[in-house]
């Protein structure tokens, strides 16, 4: 498995079992001077911020769109979209023509040669390459991510950097924007509570990656829809201890659900897949409650965003509406 899949299963790294409470504490003067320093907790402890940022680098997915939703472009990112599929995200590419994309070979160095004054990082660089993040992080004030978990719920992602950007409101205004699409969506299909889905990805000939920890940020826009992951992946997760695995061919029926969201690296992976024994049984299979996905848009689902989840809600709709009825 390459680097660059590694990145978008974001399997590799152990999960951090505790997750540190969001928060920022301001110099005493900062009503009068928002660019005084603020210290904010992370992941890997806090860090100290001086003035509001003006240059940014995002290296993540998540991060990038958080930073588009603000209205700011990142002088240069690295987004683990693009280097596996050679396009940026469709619901962020038009944002990013004046922006610096970094490629996985020498990230340090590219970083520098942006000169940020804040860069945005994730526990898997934190965690899983270490070395890169400790360079990185003496370029710069770097954030490492902020929960510890595989993936941060967006939500606090987007008030974690509206409180360092010194815009609050701007930020519940983002996440009110997106919660009211979901909560309409919620009245739409009142169906879908109670529900299970399964989200899985063929990134090879004979393993299907799926998704099985309840408590994943990827899982926050299901959970707002009243749905849950599909009980026996749970359950493997209890026991193996792993938000993210992969399953091998011949275990199909574990991808059982009311909705399955599924993509595959490519047209003739997918068709494999659906001529799996197994997979026409299904239920999502036989009730037609299949939203098949691109690489991209379920990469949107993985790592949530408030740019990718109104994008990715679209797509899915009449597979949602399928099993809710």
């Amino acid at each position: 498995m390459t680097r660059a899949l590694r990145v978008l299963l974001v399997s590799i790294a152990s999960v951090v079992a505790a997750a540190l409470a969001l928060s920022a504490c301001s110099s005493p003067d900062e009503s009068a001077d928002e660019g005084a320093p603020i210290q904010v907790n992370t992941s890997k402890g806090s860090v100290t911020i001086n003035g509001v940022p003006q240059r940014i680098v995002a290296l993540g997915a998540q991060w990038i769109d958080v930073t588009l939703s603000f209205g700011i472009t990142p002088v240069a990112y690295l987004d683990n979209i693009q280097v596996l599929t050679g396009s940026p995200a469709p619901w962020a590419s038009d944002q990013l023509q004046d922006s610096t994309p970094i490629s996985t070979d020498d990230i340090v160095a590219q970083v520098a040669k942006a000169e940020p004054d804040l860069i945005l990082a994730t526990s898997y660089m934190a965690d899983g390459q270490p070395e890169i993040y400790d360079s990185v992080s003496k370029l710069a004030p770097t954030i490492p991510g902020i929960t510890g978990k595989q993936i941060d719920p967006w939500q606090d992602m987007v008030t974690f950097l509206g409180t360092i950007l010194r815009e609050p409101e701007k930020a519940q205004e983002i996440t009110a924007g997106v919660d009211e699409q979901i909560e309409a969506a919620k009245q739409d299909m009142p169906g879908l509570a109670g529900k299970t889905y399964t989200m899985a990805y063929m990134y090879s000939n004979d393993q299907i990656q799926v998704l099985a920890d309840p408590d994943d940020g990827a899982t926050l826009l299901f959970q707002s829809l009243g749905m849950s992951i599909a009980p026996q992946l749970v359950a493997q997760f209890r026991e193996n201890g792993q938000p993210r695995f992969p399953i091998s061919t011949e275990n199909v029926p574990m991808l059982d659900s009311d909705l399955l969201v599924v993509t595959a690296n490519t047209d003739q992976q997918m068709n494999a897949l659906e001529g799996l024994p197994g997979y026409q049984g299904l239920r999502s299979v036989e009730s037609g409650a299949v939203s098949r996905l691109s690489v991209a848009e379920i990469g949107g689902l993985n790592e949530p965003t408030p740019l990718s989840i109104p994008y990715v809600l679209d797509k899915m709709y009449p597979a949602l509406q399928r099993a809710a009825a």
